[in-house]
């Protein structure tokens, strides 16, 4: 004859399971959440291109690198400069506050929208930390 578990003490372990299914599953579906919010793939300037006019208007994430002697600050707060990735280029706009790291030569992820007239609105920069340190700078 096999043990059996009086009713009270099955009812008490099923709901028991079930609230620790409901926290697993809850916990899993934050993991994910955040793992996708947090992956930073960004399209290249070559990747853009051949979007052609279909990305006006959505929000972009875009790497690339600032062109020597094209960063200008406005009077208007705007920072105006131009990215490339060694073949393409474009010019951007930025209303925000620049970090250290960004100059002339600075890799660059770029948050925004690509406008109609070829200017990428950026509403996040962020400035790549340059591969090898240089005293000095």
């Amino acid at each position: 004859m096999i043990p059996t578990l009086p009713k009270a003490a099955f009812f008490r372990r099923k709901r028991f399971l079930i609230a620790a299914l409901i926290v697993v599953a809850g916990i899993g579906a934050l993991i994910y959440v955040g793992v996708r919010g947090g992956s930073m793939y960004y399209m290249t300037l070559a990747e853009l291109e051949a979007q052609g006019d279909t990305v006006y208007g959505d929000k972009i994430r875009l790497g690339a690198t600032v062109v020597d002697g094209s960063i200008q600050s406005g009077g208007d707060g705007v920072t105006r400069f131009v990215v490339t990735d060694g073949t393409n280029t474009l010019r951007v706009s930025y209303g925000g506050s620049l970090p250290d790291t960004f100059r002339d030569g600075a890799g660059v992820v770029l948050q925004g929208k690509l406008t109609p007239s070829g200017t990428f609105e950026a509403s996040s920069l962020l400035a790549k930390c340059p591969s090898k340190y240089k005293p000095g700078e």
